[in-house]
């Protein structure tokens, strides 16, 4: 098995020599990067919520199908279904043997 041995160039200066244009366009795309990350946490705070909800809904006999369509498929029904089966009442139990 072979093995790479990287060694620092002396002639190459990384970044050092950046013009002002790369800079900006790093500033932006930096800033890009930063709304995803925010938009995302806003994300999962809603869906964290939409799910906190659901359990109360399916036990005032709203059905999985039509809270999967209100809230335009954020979860999807059969996942719906297994995570509020004991507020709705549909929840299994196994046989007592």
């Amino acid at each position: 098995m072979s093995v790479a041995t990287l060694r620092h160039d002396q002639e190459r200066h990384q970044n050092e020599d950046v013009d002002s244009d790369v800079e900006q366009e790093l500033a932006e795309l930096e800033a890009i990067a930063l709304r995803v990350v925010r938009r995302e946490a806003a994300n999962e705070r809603d869906r964290a919520e939409i799910r906190k909800r659901l359990p109360g809904l399916r036990a005032r006999k709203v059905g999985p199908a039509k809270l999967e369509r209100t809230i335009h498929s954020v979860f999807v029904a059969g996942t719906i279904s297994r995570w509020t089966a004991a507020a709705a009442g549909t929840k299994k139990t196994a046989p007592e043997s």
